[in-house]
């Protein structure tokens, strides 16, 4: 399965990192042993987070247990709930990528952003440095090669145009989803998330350092 940004119909009204499953569902996450079916990342539930930070989504009418980031890039129309509890719907970019999967970018990006704040709440100057290079070599990188969606001819960032021209976008078009919109990747914003990265790097995390 190849995953692009889309603008599917909305399962929940925002993504929300201590939603109730239902009783299926957590069977479900169970037996998936709680891994996102996108980007591989293995997450671990709480009593105050039964799904781990985990949602089922249909893509292409076929269920994905996916990480809210990997969901998130399936209903990009659909607000992030913040740890505040109000609503944002600027939760992310857009960049054009065809040779790094979704999943990989949504991996890369969500170690990077969990060393992040780490080293937010354990200042290491080499650390920072080497956060810096990361940000620098991967992030920013992947930010300047917006210019590059010939497809639908998108010269900036801003989901608001994807996600109309997705909504709206006759069938044809659809059907040749992959051509179309293949090349095309999700970058979530780190502060929106800021808050299930947390839980995820409480709870999910190992050796984090190491990781990237």
């Amino acid at each position: 399965m190849t995953f692009y940004p889309k603008a599917e119909k909305l399962h929940n009204s925002a993504a929300f990192l201590t939603a109730t499953p239902t009783r299926n569902e957590y069977k479900g996450m169970r037996a998936l042993d709680f891994k996102c079916q996108c980007c591989g990342f293995k997450a671990v539930p709480t009593k105050e987070v039964p799904t781990a930070g985990m949602e089922f989504v249909t893509v292409n009418g076929k269920l994905y247990l996916l990480c809210l980031l990997c969901a998130q890039s399936q209903m990009l129309s659909r607000p992030v709930t913040l740890k505040n509890g109000k609503l944002e719907y600027n939760h992310g970019c857009l960049v054009y990528c065809p040779e790094v999967s979704q999943g990989k970018i949504i991996e890369k990006v969500r170690d990077i952003y969990a060393l992040a704040l780490h080293e937010s709440k354990h200042p290491n100057r080499p650390l920072l440095a080497y956060i810096d290079e990361l940000k620098q070599s991967y992030i920013e990188l992947l930010i300047k090669r917006v210019s590059n969606i010939p497809a639908l001819k998108i010269e900036n960032n801003y989901m608001g145009g994807y996600v109309s021209l997705y909504k709206f976008a006759p069938p044809e078009l659809l059907e040749k989803g992959n051509k179309v919109f293949g090349g095309i990747r999700y970058l979530p914003n780190d502060l929106v998330f800021s808050h299930i990265i947390q839980y995820w790097l409480d709870t999910s995390y190992t050796s984090l350092p190491y990781k990237i």
